[in-house]
């Protein structure tokens, strides 16, 4: 970054709408423990992922970084950036996929490559980060209606991640939370009526848990990703896939007494460590 750039946090923005909230929650964090802006930089969307950017449906407080505020290193600042102390480092990259410590002493300016996916990078600043991702959208009357009524009956949100996950590279990472994990994780909610989002509905129609009580939302009442997302972190409680958007649905929920089911297995691939994903009053199975 320029000596002469405002003192700011810089993040790097990849991935869907859920990627980009845990992005976006970690820098907000940074940027409020020093009280400096928080700059989002969307540079690495290819022109045909341009679609992707979800983060203007929310209240966030953040500016759109440009071109001159993106530091650009060289040789001797990469190897600068990989061995000085954190709190000296002008950018800071994410390592492995558990909360690096490191991450708490860095100071602005500092340019965060990562997905940061896990609630502990935010968890001081929570109450700020659930104001700023209220949505900024008007929704009908019917979504609301619907919202309401999942706030007052036994709704448990049902999250089945397809589509993407389904291609091999993908699922060979990722892997996909099999109609096994559903009908165990329904089996914790009797009496309860399963409201299901789903990027697939006609897979799910033929593969829900037997005898449950069921609706499903996406693609018949809701139609976009704010939709899908408000009506599920509406529901009194949420089994979410391995997904981070049925994450945030579930982080979003405030009943007292939600009760989330999450996947204990979040990745395919071995070796890597997600015990800082689920809070600890999440049930993995």
């Amino acid at each position: 970054m320029r000596q002469n750039q405002a003192i700011l946090i810089l993040v790097q923005l990849k991935g869907g709408l859920g990627n980009q909230m845990f992005q976006y929650a970690a820098g907000r964090a940074l940027a409020l423990r020093h009280n400096v802006p928080l700059f989002l930089d969307k540079g690495s969307y290819e022109p045909r992922q341009e679609g992707m950017y979800g983060l203007d449906g929310l209240k966030i407080r953040a500016g759109i970084a440009t071109e001159d505020m993106i530091p650009q290193p060289g040789f001797a600042g990469k190897v600068f950036n990989r061995l000085a102390p954190a709190s000296m480092r002008t950018l800071f990259r994410e390592e492995h996929y558990h909360v690096d410590p490191a991450f708490f002493s860095l100071r602005p300016p500092v340019y965060l490559k990562g997905y940061w996916q896990s609630w502990k990078y935010f968890e001081a600043s929570a109450y700020v980060i659930r104001q700023e991702f209220a949505f900024n959208i008007e929704f009908s009357p019917e979504i609301l209606a619907k919202a309401a009524a999942l706030r007052n009956s036994n709704s448990v949100a049902m999250h089945f991640r397809r589509g993407d996950y389904t291609s091999s590279s993908a699922a060979t990472y990722h892997g996909i939370c099999e109609p096994e994990y559903y009908q165990r994780a329904a089996a914790r909610y009797p009496g309860a009526t399963f409201y299901i989002f789903t990027n697939d509905p006609e897979w799910v129609r033929n593969n829900l848990p037997a005898g449950i009580s069921y609706e499903i939302l996406s693609g018949s009442l809701s139609s976009t990703q704010y939709e899908d997302l408000f009506l599920m972190s509406s529901c009194r409680h949420q089994i979410i896939a391995n997904s981070s958007y049925s994450w945030w649905a579930a982080w979003l929920n405030r009943y007292e007494g939600k009760q989330v089911t999450a996947p204990k297995k979040w990745f395919l691939a071995e070796g890597i460590n997600d015990a800082d994903l689920v809070p600890a009053d999440w049930t993995r199975i």
